[in-house]
């Protein structure tokens, strides 16, 4: 269907005095909520009208799906408004019913491929999911109202989001070489004995690094202990087989034990555990002073680069050389575990013993197989750093399945941009069949 439609505006200036701003926040106004809206709901209307006699007078059966002897009439008229970033849509589409099984169809629905009770468009939820992972469900609802004029309520945003499949992962065909884990706490939703609630809750992320050096996301979780997470994985894994070479993680407890199976070795983080250590010998009581002498100690025990040779020209003597300068690192943390003991620093004796077998996992990794594994997660942290502005500054009283779909999105806007653009172009079905063209603004 080819129109030519003809735009009627009023107007009105005055020849003494205005500015220009005054001048562009009017035409906004009025084309926000008249001006398209209107064009697109007279358009929609003209289509409706032309399809309806078409298929009543038989020009048309490609849409008609009752009978075989169907003979369809206008059998009634309905309102519909459709919120869309170009404000809301009202049209008068028409039910068509069928005299010989008296089945009816609405054929502008089924054009457009509308479901039955839809209200939004797809570009507005795109709008609504794009601005979600940066601001609350209350500020979008404001934003929407303040800059689009479409006024939509907190909890309809809230039921958008919870509905939407735009969080879905897809993990990456290429194999993956190094998995990275970490975790934080929430304000969660749990309903206290005043009746109010409050809590917390625990979330868990799992990402992986492939072997072309590119990242993906494997999931998130919340309220979900890290062995569900690890026995989730292991079914989806073939053959019950590692999933890759390297764990790296901080030295959360459970962490390592629930994800077993998934990794053959594991890489204790470097800079959790110079910043873990302060902690641990809080609890044991040590003063100011001594924490920070004995956090240098240790970042200065970890201090130890890869040579700068390749993995395939590495001389015997260079490795023995590294095999030695590892073995004496691990003597110094002896050292610094019976030092613990000797001061009755239980908790930090036991920290670093705990992780003293997997401090130099990247080292004999890069001398059994040559892979370049990292010993500091810093690029994980950034993206628990924008996880954490959004799940614990922005809002609170979180769900687990809230919590859980909410980090997803915002791994997916970092790690994935491609598959979030690619799922809103496939739900957005822009395939070129409706051309507009504007051809000037003239007086007559």
């Amino acid at each position: 269907m080819q129109e030519t439609f003809y735009v009627e505006i009023l107007g009105c200036v005055s020849e003494k005095q205005f500015s220009l701003d005054e001048l562009v926040v009017k035409a906004q106004e009025l084309f926000k909520s008249e001006g398209i809206a209107g064009f697109v709901g007279l358009l929609l209307r003209l289509l409706d009208e032309k399809v309806s006699i078409e298929i009543c007078t038989g020009q048309r059966r490609d849409l008609i799906t009752c009978c075989e002897s169907a003979k369809l009439e206008i059998h009634q008229t309905k309102p519909r408004t459709f919120r869309t970033t170009a404000g809301k849509i009202q049209i008068q589409w028409k039910r068509l019913k069928c005299r010989a099984c008296k089945k009816t169809m609405i054929p502008l629905r089924e054009i457009l491929g509308l479901r039955r009770h839809q209200s939004k468009t797809i570009e507005l939820e795109k709008m609504v999911a794009e601005v979600i992972w940066e601001q609350s469900y209350r500020r979008t609802s404001r934003h929407l109202g303040t800059i689009g004029a479409i006024p939509v309520p907190k909890s309809t945003v809230h039921r958008w989001v919870m509905e939407s499949n735009c969080d879905e992962l897809k993990i990456d065909e290429q194999p993956i070489e190094i998995l990275v884990a970490d975790g934080t706490a929430f304000k969660g939703r749990n309903l206290g004995k005043k009746g109010y609630f409050r809590g917390k809750g625990d979330l868990r992320v799992l990402l992986g690094i492939t072997t072309e050096g590119k990242l993906t996301a494997l999931g998130s979780w919340a309220g979900r202990s890290w062995d569900e997470i690890g026995q989730e994985i292991r079914n989806q894994t073939a053959g019950g087989k590692p999933l890759s070479k390297v764990l790296l993680s901080d030295g959360e407890l459970g962490l390592a034990e629930g994800l077993v199976g998934l990794s053959k070795n594991q890489q204790r983080c470097h800079w959790h555990q110079i910043r873990e250590l302060k902690g641990t010998m809080w609890k044991d009581g040590a003063p100011l002073v001594e924490k920070r002498i004995m956090q240098k100690k240790l970042a200065a025990i970890l201090a130890f680069d890869l040579p700068n040779t390749e993995f395939e020209n590495i001389s015997p003597d260079d490795e023995r050389d590294v095999k030695q300068r590892i073995l004496e690192a691990e003597q110094k943390l002896d050292e610094m575990i019976n030092y613990f003991h000797a001061k009755k620093y239980i908790h930090a004796a036991w920290f670093i013993q705990r992780a003293k077998k997997n401090l130099f996992t990247y080292v004999r990794v890069w001398l059994e197989t040559g892979l370049a594994c990292p010993r500091v997660s810093s690029w994980m942290e950034r993206i628990m750093r924008e996880i954490a502005r959004r799940i614990k500054r922005i809002a609170f009283g979180w769900s687990n399945r809230g919590a859980a779909k909410m980090t997803r999105i915002i791994i997916k806007n970092i790690l994935s941009k491609q598959q979030w653009q690619k799922y809103w172009a496939d739900r957005l079905q822009i395939t070129g069949n409706v051309i507009l063209s504007f051809r000037g603004v003239s007086i007559k």
